[in-house]
């Protein structure tokens, strides 16, 4: 199965965090700590009915689990140091109460490294016997998963910009689907057959393939994490096949006219309906498609054009 991860830039990444913690602990709970003025004290938001405060964090992706580790223990190490420096302003916002939890909020969280450094810098800190520090207090890395499937899907549908990171698909998934798809693979050695020489046509078809499979990857991870978004996506592809079924191709008479034509035009519909969907996510999901109906159908070329 084809990877596919969320591409946050801070900003929207924070925002996404404050919808979430919202109804973890409640609007009129959660507080934000603007870092606009004097920093940010190492938090970004805080619950002081619950002695919790969080630091929200987004690696630049796609990056190895290894760096993501890294990145994610420098920033809890960092950002420690920060809420000790500030702790006359820290025990302000508490209103007197001893800290219990400091979490790191994140995408994607799939390294034990991690815990075991939150592990230890609960400790370093619990060793400080610091008075604004609970006894119980503890160093926490979260992730989406921690929050119910609909929330995300919510909080999700609210954002301004979505973009995603598509992997390549491996040699091994490449040949688990062709080796179960040989008359798809055989339909469009034909079709691109018209479009490249005889000794491109295998590169071609390779290259369909995994532009078919990124695309799909990218629309069933819509469907989970975005359905609202993932709908009107599907309606407005299922509208472009209906047109190009009845009335044929645009862009013609040549192959590369054609295709052409329909990636634009299958682009710019996506990106009518979910102007919120990146650029180059709705380009990736009009080629996956484009590849899918040369695969099987209605998309075809005219014979012995060149």
């Amino acid at each position: 199965m084809v990877n596919v991860i969320n591409q946050w830039s801070p900003d929207d990444w924070e925002s996404f965090s404050q919808n979430l913690l919202q109804v973890r602990h409640g609007i009129l709970n959660l507080h934000k700590v603007p870092a606009a003025h004097s920093g940010d004290l190492g938090i970004d938001y805080y619950c002081a009915a619950e002695m919790v405060v969080y630091q929200c964090y987004a690696v630049e992706e796609p990056i190895d689990i290894v760096t993501r580790a890294e990145r994610q223990k420098k920033k809890i190490t960092t950002d420690l140091k920060k809420l000790i420096d500030a702790a006359p302003e820290l025990t302000k916002l508490l209103l007197g109460e001893p800290l219990k939890k400091w979490v790191l909020l994140v995408p994607l969280h799939n390294s034990k490294d991690v815990n075991i450094h939150c592990a230890k810098k609960t400790s370093d800190i619990r060793a400080l016997n610091l008075d604004w520090v609970a006894s119980e207090f503890e160093v926490c890395v979260h992730d989406q998963e921690r929050f119910p499937s609909k929330l995300l899907q919510d909080a999700m549908a609210a954002l301004s910009g979505l973009s995603l990171s598509v992997e390549t698909p491996s040699k091994e998934e490449l040949s688990e689907w062709s080796a179960g798809s040989s008359d798809l693979l055989a339909n469009a050695t034909i079709k691109l057959g018209k479009r490249v020489d005889d000794g491109k046509v295998e590169a071609a078809v390779a290259q369909g393939v995994e532009a078919f499979l990124r695309g799909n990857a990218l629309v069933d991870a819509l469907r989970s994490s975005a359905p609202d978004l993932h709908e009107k996506i599907s309606a407005a592809i299922q509208s472009r096949a209906s047109l190009l079924d009845f009335a044929g191709p645009q862009g013609g008479p040549t192959p590369g006219g054609i295709l052409h034509a329909e990636l634009e035009n299958l682009t710019d519909a996506i990106r009518a309906s979910a102007p919120s969907l990146s650029q180059t996510n709705a380009q990736e999901i009009a080629l996956g498609t484009i590849s899918e109906w040369i695969l099987r159908c209605p998309l075809d070329f005219p014979d012995n054009v060149s």
